[in-house]
């Protein structure tokens, strides 16, 4: 039997040139590797260093690089792993070096202290402010969602339940903003919010 690409690396001669010259444009790659003996980066080299590219009608009835109904991948059923790609993949139960046990804690940028009550992975929903922890265990409730706790006498490691206070977000993000006036205004405001909560519930009580 011929080797079917006998010509493959051999010199192209003038007549073979003219020829894939006029078959080139309305006729697949793999046809001509056939009919040339050759293989199809061979065709495509001759094509790409003589300028020659499909015609209109070829492309529109061909349509190269798309695929066509009921044609499957050539890659399906298969699963491609690039070669070392191995080494840099996690192992089933693998814990990565900054994995913490349940009960760890740490420590915020904002000096605010945490500790880990579960291992979703998720780190955001696993750690919990240890403000918040104590206050749910004094009250016996969650922290109600909008609210924050606070500490009475600014020590963020006083835990005491008499330290701690609960305020809706909205009192917080005001008390962060008069915090930033000069003395003694902050105290006032301060005072003045406090009265503001006793009235408001004295009123409940009428």
């Amino acid at each position: 039997m011929t080797d079917y690409l006998a010509n493959n690396g051999k010199t192209w001669s003038p007549e073979d040139l003219a020829a894939l010259k006029k078959a080139y444009p309305d006729t697949d790659n793999i046809t001509l590797g056939r009919i040339f003996r050759r293989s199809e980066s061979s065709i495509q080299n001759q094509a790409v260093n003589h300028g020659w590219r499909k015609s209109a009608e070829y492309m529109e009835r061909e349509k190269p690089g798309c695929f066509k109904p009921g044609q499957a991948p050539w890659n399906k059923g298969t699963h491609f792993s690039p070669p070392g790609s191995e080494r840099g993949r996690f192992k089933k139960g693998h814990r990565p070096a900054s994995w913490l046990p349940i009960g760890s804690e740490r420590v915020t940028k904002d000096g605010y202290l945490e500790r880990k009550m579960t291992d979703t992975g998720i780190t955001s929903h696993d750690f919990v402010a240890v403000s918040h922890i104590e206050w749910e265990k004094h009250h016996g409730e969650p922290v109600p969602p909008g609210h924050a706790v606070i500490f009475r006498d600014g020590d963020k490691r006083n835990f005491v339940p008499g330290n701690l206070e609960l305020i809706s977000r909205a009192d917080l993000m005001r008390r962060n903003t008069y915090h930033n006036l000069p003395a003694p205004l902050p105290q006032l405001i301060q005072l003045r919010g406090a009265l503001n909560r006793k009235i408001n519930r004295r009123s409940k009580q009428v």
